[in-house]
C-alpha cells in the first residue's frame, strides 16, 4: 500500500516520540566530532599564508572528514531503522558502520558523486568558456545545458536515494547491488518521494531562520520520515501492520 507523504510523516513522529533526546544526542556529537577533527587543519590553512601545500592538507582532510561523517549518518540511520522496528538502539550504534565493510558505502558514495558530476560537467564547462570568451551562444548553450543537467542530477538522486538505507540493512550487500536495487524500488516511487521532499521546504526554511538551532529536531524528523517511505516502498509497514493485526487478535 502506498502512504501518503501526511501518513508517512505521522509514523515518523510516533516512532520519534521518547527518542528525540537519542537521535539530537547523536546528531550533535557527530557534528562536534567532525568539527574538532577539521578545524585544526583549516586553522593551519588560514593561518600559514594559505600556501598550496597547505590548502592541498586542508583539502584532503575534507575529503577524510567527509567520509567519516557519512559512515555516522549511516551509523545514526541505523539507530532510527530501530526506532521503527520498535527497538531500543543505543548511542554507540552510530560508530557501527566502521566495521561493516565501510569501503560499501565509499563507494557507492564515489559512484554517485561521479555520475552527478557528469551530469553537470558539460553545462558548466560550457558556460564557463562562454564568460571566458564572451561569446554568447555558447553562453546560452552552456545555460541550457546546466539545466538539463540540474533535471538529470535530479532524477539520478532519486533512483539511488535508498541506496543507502539498503547498504545499512544488508550488510552483505555491494555498493554496485545497492545502487541497482535502490533503482529498481524507485521504479515508480520518484514522484512520491519528490514531493515529499517539497513537502519539507517550509521546514527547512523555518529551520534556518532560527540560526540552524531548529534543524536539530527538523532533520531527524525528515531522516525518519524518509526511513518510513524506505520501508513502505520496501513492504515492510504492511508486514509490521499485519503482524500486529495478528498480534492482536490472538491476544
Amino acid at each position: 500500500m502506498e502512504r501518503t507523504s501526511a501518513e508517512l510523516k505521522r509514523l515518523a513522529r510516533e516512532k520519534l516520540t521518547g527518542h528525540w533526546g537519542l537521535v539530537i544526542g547523536a546528531t550533535l556529537l557527530s557534528g562536534l566530532i567532525t568539527s574538532a577533527i577539521l578545524i585544526p587543519f583549516y586553522c593551519l590553512f588560514l593561518f600559514s599564508g594559505m600556501g598550496m601545500v597547505q590548502f592541498v592538507t586542508y583539502m584532503l582532510a575534507v575529503l577524510f572528514v567527509s567520509i567519516i561523517a557519512m559512515l555516522m549518518r549511516c551509523g545514526i540511520t541505523r539507530m532510527m531503522l530501530g526506532f521503527a522496528r520498535k527497538r531500543d538502539p543505543e548511542l554507540s550504534m552510530m560508530f557501527g558502520e566502521f566495521t561493516r565493510r565501510p569501503d560499501r558505502y565509499i563507494l557507492a558514495s564515489l559512484v554517485i558523486f561521479g555520475i552527478e558530476l557528469l551530469c553537470i560537467l558539460p553545462g558548466s564547462i560550457c558556460w564557463s568558456v562562454g564568460m571566458v570568451q564572451g561569446a554568447v551562444l555558447a553562453n546560452v548553450i552552456g545555460f541550457v545545458l546546466y539545466l538539463v543537467g540540474i533535471v538529470v542530477l535530479i532524477l539520478v538522486s532519486l533512483h539511488f536515494a535508498l541506496a543507502y538505507f539498503l547498504l545499512v540493512d544488508n550488510t552483505q550487500m555491494g555498493a554496485l547491488e545497492a545502487l541497482r536495487e535502490s533503482r529498481s524500488l524507485m521504479d515508480g516511487n520518484k514522484g512520491r518521494l519528490f514531493y515529499l521532499y517539497l513537502s519539507f521546504i517550509g521546514w527547512s526554511l523555518l529551520g534556518m531562520c532560527s540560526c540552524g538551532l531548529g534543524m536539530l529536531w527538523i532533520t531527524p524528523y525528515i531522516s525518519q520520515t524518509l526511513i518510513s517511505f524506505y520501508l513502505d516502498v520496501t513492504g515492510e509497514l504492511d508486514r509490521m501492520e499485519k503482524s500486529e493485526s495478528c498480534a492482536e487478535f490472538f491476544e
